[in-house]
């Protein structure tokens, strides 16, 4: 088994030395699909660990030879955002588990996020009365694009927000598919395509966006709709054939 433990949490080396036996009642389960999320206490604070599905064969090899695995990436990663500024629950550890010389299981431990609000909650209902959230957002990604931070799954449910004082702040999630580039406009406008179903939000969004860097609101917005109609487009196709095979299967 390896172990990579932020030197802040030494006093958890204990328990993460055990977590892949803990793991399957450590807690309580706060989300279980392809991969599983448990969220647990110690000492007085919250922690949340997600344990990776089993890659497939290929990806193992993958994994084990040629670049890092997904917990190493995701804790990796959280490093490198909290040093840009970017808001991210700290990483605690990641443990990898090999089977057969290569990566099998893995676990990536951080910090709870204490937000209390997703971004999911635009994915309808329009702008009205929400302008003030979705203006912050906008502001927020802005900084993210800027510092060369390019989240491929910038979606809904990956980014959390919270007010405090006034103050609208976000963190982000799920993060072991990024990429740390210089963006260019077009990759800046495709990564509005997932965050929200509701065009009417994305275009907002879209604009403030487009305005704070100085570009062309109208030209910004449309290119902006190219991707994000395709991808729930195909995400409406893939969702309408698992309803029809749990139809048939039933």
């Amino acid at each position: 088994m390896k172990l990579v433990l932020n030197p802040s949490y030494r006093r958890l080396e204990k328990l993460m030395e055990t977590l892949p036996l803990s793991f399957p009642t450590l807690g309580e389960c706060i989300y279980k699909a392809r991969n599983e999320l448990r969220k647990f206490s110690f000492e007085g604070k919250e922690y949340v660990v997600k344990n990776y599905k089993v890659p497939i064969f290929i990806n193992r090899i993958a994994y084990t030879f040629f670049r890092p695995g997904k917990a190493e990436r995701a804790y990796e990663y959280a490093l490198k955002l909290r040093a840009m500024g970017v808001d991210t629950p700290e990483p605690v550890a990641y443990l990898e588990i090999r089977r057969g010389g290569l990566l099998c299981h893995s676990y990536f431990v951080s910090e709870n996020c204490s937000y209390s609000h997703l971004m999911r909650e635009f994915d309808s209902g329009g702008v009205v009365g929400r302008e003030a959230v979705l203006k912050a957002f906008a502001a927020f990604t802005v900084s993210l694009h800027e510092k060369g931070v390019h989240h491929l799954d910038y979606s809904s449910g990956n980014i959390l927000f919270n007010r405090y004082d006034g103050d609208i702040r976000f963190s982000i999630i799920d993060l072991n598919r990024m990429r740390f580039v210089p963006m260019t406009p077009k990759m800046c406008l495709s990564n509005f395509a997932r965050f929200s179903r509701d065009e009417e939000v994305v275009r907002y969004v879209v604009a403030e966006y487009a305005r704070l860097r100085g570009w062309n609101s109208e030209a910004s917005v449309e290119a902006a709709l190219v991707p994000h109609r395709e991808f729930w487009s195909r995400t409406e196709r893939k969702d309408a054939r698992k309803r029809r095979r749990e139809s048939l299967a039933s």
